[in-house]
């Protein structure tokens, strides 16, 4: 899910200005400035995390747990221990340690139960989103279907479809190498085996530009449609 509520802040930071001096362009620019103020929030959590687990830990295998540049992780540290939240010991950047003041255990708690909320928050609003794009589906007719990608929105396909008539033939993720087994309790499959099966439509899971979906129309035949979760 974690996965799912970044991707959903990168779509809204990505959506287009229309108007760089109107209104659509403060609303694009409060957007972005939300987006930046959770990931640098997300970004403190993790750290504050980390450094609970091990306050032994370098700066260069904070880095890496953040998946951060080295640069980045240095200036949040000393953010971190200019608000109190962290306190360096040491001489030299071999025998430093980090170790959490009474303060960032308090403020890694706040952050840990407001990451949560908001968790819990966009996956209700995609529950919904979703729901509503399938439930017009099977009001067009679509009975069966593929899913294509391997997502925590093929996760919420998956449990929306029974409830909105739609039956579910299988999943076709290109992230894998061998293709074979189950996800989400269905059965992976090729793009070969779509003749048999014969859906009304693959649904796509993941973000995919229209280069991508002209690339999938090739794979299927010209009666099943191609429609899109995000």
């Amino acid at each position: 899910m974690l996965n799912y509520v970044q991707f959903m802040n990168n779509r809204s930071v990505a959506a287009k200005v229309k108007k760089p001096d109107g209104k659509d362009g403060a609303h694009a620019m409060r957007k972005d400035e939300i987006f930046l103020k959770e990931a640098e929030a997300l970004q403190s959590l993790r750290a504050l995390e980390e450094i609970e687990k091990n306050p032994e830990i370098s700066q260069r295998e904070l880095s890496s747990h953040l998946g951060v540049a080295l640069g980045i992780t240095n200036a949040l540290l000393k953010t971190l221990a200019r608000k109190g939240l962290v306190k360096i010991r040491g001489n030299n950047n071999r025998s430093l340690t980090y170790h959490l003041t009474h303060a960032g255990v308090l403020a890694k708690s706040k952050l840990a139960m407001e990451w949560t909320l908001n968790t819990i928050d966009f996956y209700r609003q995609a529950r919904l989103s979703i729901a509503g794009k399938m439930a017009a589906l099977s009001e067009q007719g679509i009975d069966s279907v593929v899913l294509f990608g391997n997502s925590e929105v093929t996760e919420i396909a998956a449990i929306v479809a029974p409830e909105v008539g739609i039956r579910i033939i299988g999943i076709i993720d290109g992230q894998i190498a061998a293709i074979s087994g189950t996800i989400l309790g269905y059965p992976v499959m090729r793009f070969e085996q779509l003749t048999n099966e014969q859906p009304d439509a693959i649904i796509i899971c993941l973000e995919a530009d229209d280069a991508r979906i002209e690339a999938l129309s090739h794979h299927v035949e010209a009666t099943t449609r191609l429609c899109r979760l995000t």
